[in-house]
């Protein structure tokens, strides 16, 4: 996956879990953690120390990542009061699961197996992730079902309405406002 999958369908997952357990939460930081380790790999091992890692999934693509956000996040809510820290550390485990690292142990499992992340030797990264997205369906699939997915969503939470898109921003919930701003009769 490349952007739009990990968004999409990291959301509608977690909405759907946290939905069923009738819990609310904040989506804003389920959508960063979705592309927490790219944002974090990719201008690392893919352009600023390309010559060193030549891999955009190094250190934020492992397991010893995810268990150190989330140790922070416990920390965070103790302390604080506050889950977005462990919501961050929820969206990136979907999105190392959504990468299937588990194909990949020798990142997942860093520095378990050894120190060195496997290398990809790619001369012109953005042009393999534009030839990748264009004529490989294991890419281009899960970028159409996640911008389906957040069309989905953006149409039926109305996010598309200045005032819903602010309160979203404001707050990070997901709640179905009434149609004219007439509250729905119980």
């Amino acid at each position: 996956m490349i952007f739009f999958g990990h968004l999409g369908i990291t959301l509608l997952i977690v909405f759907v879990i946290f939905t069923l357990l009738k819990q609310n939460i904040d989506y804003r930081f389920v959508l960063v953690g979705a592309v927490l380790p790219d944002i974090i790999d990719k201008p690392i091992g893919d352009y600023l120390l390309y010559s060193v890692f030549q891999n955009g999934r190094i250190f934020a693509h492992t397991l010893l990542f995810i268990a150190v956000l989330t140790l922070v996040g416990l920390w965070v809510e103790k302390k604080y009061r506050t889950n977005v820290v462990e919501i961050l550390a929820m969206g990136a485990v979907f999105h190392l699961a959504e990468d299937q690292l588990w194909l990949n142990p020798g990142t997942l499992f860093w520095p378990m197996l050894g120190w060195e992340f496997p290398k990809l030797y790619l001369e012109d990264y953005a042009g393999h992730i534009w030839d990748t997205l264009l004529h490989n369906p294991q890419a281009y699939v899960p970028e159409i079902i996640g911008i389906t997915i957040i069309i989905g969503f953006i149409a039926y939470f109305r996010l598309y309405k200045v005032e819903n898109l602010k309160a979203f921003l404001k707050s990070g919930k997901l709640e179905v406002k009434p149609v004219g701003g007439v509250p729905a009769a119980d």
